[in-house]
C-alpha cells in the first residue's frame, strides 16, 4: 500500500494517523496446514517506500514463522486430536498457580467408557475417529480460558483456571457427560460414555502430578459407581 492515508480502507482508521502510517506492507502467515495465523506487517511514515526486495524479505520471514509455529505445535500439541499435550499442561500449570495460592481452579480427568470395545470391534482407525470427535465435543464445552489436554489413549484432562464454585463444577461436568453420549459413526451405533474425576487446586494439592493422581482416583470411583458420572476426590 503506497499511502495508507489515502487508501479508502485505511484512511479513516485511528491507527493510521496515530502511528503516522504512510506506506504499508503486509504478508500473510499460515500454519503448515494452510490455516491463516496472522499478518506480518511493515510500515513507514513515508509513502511509496516499499519495493520488491522488501516483499521478498517479508515473505521469507513469513515462511520462517510458519516453521516456528509448526515446531511449537509439535512440542505442545497432541498430533491426533490437536489438543494440548502433557508437556504443555505441566509447563502451563506453573503459571496458573500464583505465589500466594490465591488462584483456585478445577481439574477434571475424563476417561471414555467402552472405548476398548470400539477398538477391538472396529479397529484403531475407528478409535482415532472417536478420539478426534471427543476432542471436538470437549472444545464445544469450554470457554477461551479453559484448557483441554489429551494425556494419551482415551484419557483427557480439562483445566478450568477460574472455576472454584462446586455447583459450577457439577454443571460443567454434567454438560461434558451429556456431550459424550449418542454416538453414530459411519452408520455404526457405538456404546460410549465418559467417567470424570474432579479435583480442586490448591485445596487438594499445589502439585500438578499429585492433582492428576487424585483426579484419576476420583475417575475410577466414577467407573465403580456405574460409569457415565462424575466424582470428587
Amino acid at each position: 500500500m503506497e499511502d495508507a492515508r489515502k487508501n479508502p480502507i485505511t484512511c479513516d482508521l485511528p491507527i493510521t494517523n496515530e502511528a503516522n502510517i504512510g506506506s504499508y506492507l503486509g504478508v500473510p502467515i499460515f500454519y503448515s496446514s494452510g490455516v491463516f495465523f496472522g499478518t506480518l506487517c511493515a510500515v513507514d511514515s513515508r509513502t511509496s517506500n516499499f519495493h520488491q526486495d522488501n516483499i521478498k524479505t517479508l515473505s521469507r520471514l513469513s515462511k520462517f514463522f510458519t516453521y516456528v509455529l509448526e515446531l511449537e505445535k509439535q512440542v505442545n500439541l497432541d498430533s491426533l486430536t490437536g489438543l494440548y499435550n502433557r508437556h504443555y499442561l505441566y509447563s502451563l500449570f506453573e503459571e496458573v498457580l500464583t505465589p500466594d495460592n490465591s488462584s483456585k481452579g478445577t481439574i477434571m480427568f475424563l476417561d471414555l467408557d467402552g472405548f476398548k470395545g470400539v477398538n477391538d470391534k472396529y479397529g484403531h482407525e475407528m478409535g482415532d475417529i472417536v478420539l478426534k470427535e471427543v476432542a471436538s465435543r470437549i472444545n464445544k464445552c469450554l470457554t477461551e480460558k479453559d484448557i483441554a489436554v489429551r494425556l494419551g489413549g482415551d484419557e483427557f484432562i480439562l483445566l478450568f483456571p477460574e472455576m472454584a464454585d462446586v455447583i459450577e463444577m457439577e454443571q460443567k461436568a454434567n454438560e461434558i457427560l451429556h456431550a459424550m453420549l449418542n454416538w453414530t459413526i459411519f452408520k455404526h451405533k457405538l456404546t460410549l460414555s465418559a467417567s470424570i474425576g474432579i479435583t480442586i487446586y490448591p485445596d487438594d494439592s499445589k502439585q500438578i502430578r499429585t492433582l492428576l493422581k487424585y483426579a484419576d482416583t476420583a475417575m475410577y470411583k466414577a467407573k465403580e459407581r456405574g460409569k457415565n458420572n462424575f466424582q470428587f476426590f
